[in-house]
């Protein structure tokens, strides 16, 4: 249920060479001018996107705590989807390479839609399951298709300011999200529209139904792109790049499962730790996002003078002293304070990595390799909060950071064994492969 890709799985970024260029700083409104209709309701899209989980983020799983639900089972519950993300991410990315990425988004994000707004409404477990298996496949179908859509439908001299642009957006439209979704229950509650503190969660999460679907309706008037004339193929073994992708993908996978213990619950990890409420979570959670915006501007200075891959390196070995300090911090402030450093340190190399995952794949391998990725991070991270959420049930609230920490040591220690001993030149793409725009 929540957006994977990444620990904020998955937003978009701007390409390290588009931002090294010599070309002259445009403002938003500029950037805006130069890009196409179908890339204008990419951005519409995103934004409704972001808003709605944004009040996901922070409401849903205090939500099913008021509803009577243990902490266990709600690691299971959110697993769930993870465990589908990964059953099908890998043919569903072989599928939209052949097959029209927009009607793929458009499925994915009508499926997310309808069992979102079912898993808001059911008490009962079973159906609880269901709507999250269903929100499942639509984060696979979405995952897969969304970049690949966008490469599709721009061009290079658009996708320099798409990225930014949309990027930019998002983290706007998320902080808003994170705000109004920790205030709103309170809202509800002084003006009666909510009696109890279950039904002012349940309402606030129906408020973000609405952006949610905004989402949707924006995918309806883009244009249909064009398959790949290739025929269809789950071989795997095809891949022309498969041994890099097997290299990345393990390091991405060993990483998801330390994200797994903790990203999902942060919002428990306050209110039981520290007993604060949902505005408070909110307005950690949005400060979190401001300064993480902020951060991103630092990756093209890191990456001038370091190289990208040292930047990955020495970006995700910087979050892992804060991670440990989540586990013994004894004040909210210090909490807030571990946990907004650690999302810097560990996000900000997010875009570089992107960057450096695309430059080494050709344009037919895009969405399939995405499915492996996505498929080996949602498997491991269905792992992780399954063991997160018995942790917590158990009372052990502050054990999940320490498991953690001890995966993103071993996914640093991965990443360098397998690509920091080589020059980043060593994954340049060749002619033919699409290269992010010198962007993104």
């Amino acid at each position: 249920m929540y957006f994977h890709k990444i620990e904020i799985q998955y937003l978009d970024v701007e390409n390290l060479e588009g931002i090294l260029s010599e070309k002259p700083k445009l403002s938003y409104l500029q950037k805006l001018q130069l890009i196409n209709r179908d890339a204008r309701l990419t951005i519409v899209s995103s934004i409704g996107f972001a808003f709605s989980w944004g009040i996901n983020d922070v409401i849903f799983n205090l939500y099913l705590i008021e509803r009577g639900f243990a902490e266990d089972f709600i690691g299971f519950l959110l697993s769930i989807s993870l465990f589908v993300t990964a059953a099908i991410a890998i043919f569903a990315g072989v599928y939209t390479d052949r097959k029209s990425r927009k009607n793929t988004l458009l499925a994915g994000s009508s499926l997310i839609l309808v069992a979102t707004a079912f898993l808001y409404t059911t008490p009962s477990p079973v159906m609880l399951l269901i709507a999250q298996a269903i929100i499942g496949v639509g984060w696979a179908l979405q995952n897969v298709a969304y970049t690949p859509y966008t490469v599709s439908v721009t061009t290079e001299e658009e996708r320099v300011h798409l990225f930014s642009v949309r990027f930019g957006f998002w983290i706007i439209a998320n902080f808003f999200g994170y705000i109004i979704g920790g205030y709103l229950p309170e809202l509800w509650l002084y003006f009666g529209f909510a009696s109890t503190l279950m039904a002012s969660y349940q309402l606030t999460l129906y408020t973000g139904l609405i952006p949610l679907f905004l989402s949707m309706l924006a995918i309806f008037p883009m244009t249909k792109d064009a398959p790949t004339p290739e025929e269809l193929t789950f071989n795997i073994r095809n891949l022309e790049n498969s041994s890099f992708i097997w290299k990345y993908t393990s390091h991405w996978t060993i990483t998801g499962l330390g994200a797994g213990f903790f990203i999902m619950f942060m919002n428990i990890f306050f209110n039981k730790a520290f007993s604060v409420d949902s505005s408070t979570i909110g307005l950690i959670f949005g400060i979190n996002t401001v300064v993480l915006a902020s951060a991103n501007f630092l990756y093209p200075i890191l990456t001038e003078r370091i190289g990208k891959t040292w930047t990955i390196i020495g970006s995700q070995s910087l979050s892992i002293p804060f991670l440990l300090m989540l586990s013994w911090s004894p004040n909210i402030g210090v909490a807030a304070l571990a946990y907004i450093s650690r999302n810097v340190f560990m996000n900000v190399q997010l875009p570089v990595m992107e960057v450096f995952f695309m430059e080494g794949l050709k344009k037919e391998e895009q969405s399939t390799a995405m499915g492996l990725i996505n498929s080996g991070d949602a498997l491991a991270r269905g792992v992780g909060t399954n063991m997160g959420g018995i942790l917590l049930a158990a009372g052990m609230v502050r054990a999940p950071f320490a498991f953690a920490s001890l995966f993103y040591i071993i996914g640093v220690i991965l990443f360098y064994w397998f690509f920091g001993r080589t020059n980043d030149s060593r994954h340049s793409v060749e002619p033919e492969t699409i290269e992010i725009a010198k962007t993104h």
